[in-house]
């Protein structure tokens, strides 16, 4: 009997663990900023001025926020099922660590640490990729955009990475915008 109850306990911790080292996700948050992600990608110069047929999009998940990675997945598709401004949307799950063998025009980014962010902050930076933050803090590490979902809702850009890295957006989405200095 009492090796039963050690087993329902250690069961019971693990499980509280998971919940810890878990990053809780909003599926109101993340259903709006499925819809504004590629919007907001799309009032980027460079990726407006492309020629390519597609706005390939990337979401960088850990295993543990597949479930979430495929719902922000399911509801872009559902979102935009035909094109975007003359542009076919596609979105990949995948783990930074993956071979990336097409570059995307954007990236989201969930749960990772905050020296995986630094890293995934600077080589999309570097190749002129726009990155977007389920949360606003993760801006701190070298994000891109995010959104801020409170009594409004207003996208929050990372005003030193763009001007570090030459990004240019449209002018209507800098002055709607907040930005993290």
């Amino acid at each position: 009997m009492e090796t039963s109850m050690i087993k329902r306990v250690c069961f019971l911790l693990l499980l509280l663990s998971v919940q810890l080292f878990s990053q809780q996700y909003d599926m109101n948050i993340v259903y709006i900023e499925a819809k504004l992600f590629p919007k907001i990608a799309l009032l980027e110069k460079q990726i407006q001025k492309s020629d390519a047929p597609d706005l390939n999009i990337y979401i960088f998940a850990k295993d543990i926020d597949l479930d979430v990675a495929q719902s922000f997945k399911s509801k872009i598709e559902a979102n935009y099922p035909n094109i975007l401004l003359n542009k076919k949307i596609i979105v990949r799950i995948m783990n930074f660590t993956q071979d990336i063998k097409h570059k995307p025009a954007a990236i989201i980014v969930l749960q990772h640490s905050k020296k995986e962010l630094q890293k995934i902050a600077m080589w999309a930076n570097k190749n002129k990729i726009i990155t977007f933050a389920y949360d606003p803090i993760d801006l701190n590490v070298g994000l891109l955009v995010s959104i801020y979902i409170g009594k409004t809702i207003q996208p929050y850009l990372n005003k030193q990475i763009i001007k570090q890295y030459g990004f240019i957006f449209n002018p209507y989405l800098m002055q709607l915008s907040k930005f993290k200095e």
